[in-house]
């Protein structure tokens, strides 16, 4: 005699089975659009702390929307109508999204003009909004579904969470280990839509419970989104040429290439400046900012080449340096050819990509590292004559590379009289803030000479640290600026170049790595920094 299987009553019948599958594969949709949705915004809106807080904010409540509106759907529609809705619900969202979209590109832009917190929110809601709403109410629509069908007290609450909660976390590692790396942001959002599609597609034909003028309406539902997301997909390069062409400057403009990390996004462009005999140049282009640029001939522009004037006026003498952060690899390149040893470290490997595909880096002669500069400086001590910190990231330096601790161990990585350049930007309405990153470094380093560009009209402005255990004199700065002919802008940094007045800082408290407070301290400069570079086509700002 056949033996009967035993089921536990507690088990879910069979026909429950494929919606808890289809459940975990929303959830994990779900966490995949927020971590999408941090990185399609930054371009636009930055990173700080407030923009996160929006999207944070955001994304509990509409997912509380989400549950309350399965909850009522649940106790209005008969049981024999909750499989339609549960198939119907990932079709809506993948509509959202695909919207979304081809909508972001053109109202973003137009949003960052304005406050970039209440952009933010606005932005997060255009990408967020539906998607979440939908997915979320699935929840409770199971729920009530298999309220009959287990012998759970709860009609299976406990289970159908934790296995949309184990789809999200499997939605985050996803995309930030498979997806991130390989997709740009908007080829992401649209193979969500697709596989979305496909996959309500795929369940209708296969679901017996659903009668037949529902599964019609779901699969051409499936058509639409799958024609949509695919066209938009095929399309990409003419839409974002409509898009260049929105901008006055849009012509100007070229992308050569571009790359997707965990990182950041980066962009290298060809710019055709406007103006009689003002030569092409190559961009470096890291989450809708530009970071380093170089003429056709070879002309280094912008802070980067004022700071290698630093390095001439206080490491004349060095003979091997240590550069943490690359970008474009500029600076190392540059010290090489004045015959120093280099190494130069870098977390993202495609920014070493980029610097050897489009900016004459080579690497042989360099010492290069592909890890984080905290990791890198901890193990090498004495071992430099100059040290240059140049660790932006988007629009800020991550707030661990700002701590007493951090300037102890470059410190600790200068031999005797060796000196550190550090790059920052200061705010002339957050002093406050300036003062802190000064003081910072002045807890650690007992000469510290600052540099600060002249700010026009209040606009964040580039300025430059140099700190040594050795005395340093404002005067060196002078001279370099009567030494020849330079950017009036760095001619002006050079001149006003002054020792850090310690007796100014004596009550603004120095952070350290277990009271880090940058990143609430730095919020709004980031904002208002950020909102200096909204003027890009909106072409260049889609990743």
């Amino acid at each position: 005699m056949k033996k009967k299987k035993i089921i536990p009553e507690s088990a879910p019948p069979p026909r429950l089975k494929q919606y808890e599958a289809l459940i975990f594969i929303t959830g994990a949709v779900t966490l995949s659009l927020e971590v999408l949705a941090s990185r399609i915004m930054t371009p636009y809106f930055g990173v700080s702390l407030y923009i996160w807080a929006g999207i944070l904010s955001i994304t509990l409540i509409f997912l509380a929307l989400g549950y309350q509106l399965g909850g009522q759907m649940s106790q209005r529609r008969g049981k024999e109508a909750l499989p339609l809705f549960l198939l119907s619900a990932p079709l809506w969202a993948a509509l959202s999204i695909v919207v979304a979209a081809a909508v972001y590109p053109v109202v973003f832009p137009w949003l960052s003009t304005a406050n970039l917190i209440l952009a933010s929110f606005l932005g997060g809601t255009i990408l967020l909004a539906l998607p979440l709403v939908v997915l979320s109410a699935m929840n409770p629509l199971l729920i009530a579904l298999g309220r009959d069908a287990t012998s759970a007290g709860d009609g299976g609450a406990g289970r159908v969470f934790f296995i949309s909660t184990v789809g999200s976390v499997a939605g985050v590692l996803l995309t930030a280990f498979l997806v991130i790396p390989y997709l740009t942001n908007f080829r992401a959002l649209l193979g969500l839509s697709l596989g979305l599609g496909l996959l309500v597609g795929g369940m209708t034909l296969l679901n017996r419970e659903i009668a037949a003028p529902g599964k019609k309406r779901l699969l051409c539902g499936c058509a639409v989104v799958l024609l949509l997301s695919g066209g938009l997909l095929a399309g990409q390069r003419s839409y974002f040429k409509l898009l260049a062409g929105m901008s006055d400057i849009g012509k100007n403009f070229e992308v050569l290439a571009e790359y997707t990390s965990v990182f950041g996004n980066i962009k290298v462009l060809t710019v055709y400046p406007e103006g009689e005999g003002r030569k092409p140049a190559r961009a470096y282009l890291q989450d809708g900012i530009i970071q380093n640029m170089v003429t056709s001939d070879g002309v280094i522009l912008d802070h980067t080449a004022f700071m290698m004037r630093l390095i001439e006026a206080y490491a004349p003498s060095a003979q091997k340096s240590l550069v943490l952060g690359m970008a474009a690899g500029m600076i190392p390149r540059y010290l090489q050819r004045q015959g120093q040893q280099v190494a130069a470290v870098e977390i993202n490997p495609n920014s070493l990509q980029a610097a050897i595909e489009f900016f004459e880096f080579d690497p042989k002669g360099i010492e290069v590292h592909l890890e984080d500069a905290r990791t890198f400086v901890r193990r090498h001590h004495h071992a430099y004559d100059l040290v240059v910190t140049d660790l932006f990231q988007g629009d800020c330096t991550p707030d661990y590379l700002l701590t007493i601790e951090f300037f102890l161990e470059v410190q600790a990585c200068l031999r005797p009289g060796g000196a550190a350049i550090i790059n920052t930007y200061f705010d002339p309405v957050n002093e406050i803030a300036n003062d802190t990153i000064v003081a910072t470094v002045s807890a650690v380093f007992p000469h510290v000479l600052e540099l600060r560009s002249p700010s026009s009209a209040g606009l964040v402005s580039s300025a430059c640290l140099v700190a040594a255990d050795t005395p340093l004199s404002p005067e060196v700065a002078i001279a370099l600026a009567d030494s020849g002919a330079m950017p009036s802008k760095d001619y002006q940094t050079l001149k006003a170049a002054r020792l850090v007045d310690r007796e100014r800082l004596k009550n603004i408290r120095p952070v350290s790595d277990d009271h880090n407070i940058f990143s609430l301290l730095f919020a709004g400069s980031q904002l208002r920094y950020r909102s200096q570079f909204n003027k890009l086509p909106p072409n260049l700002l889609v990743n």
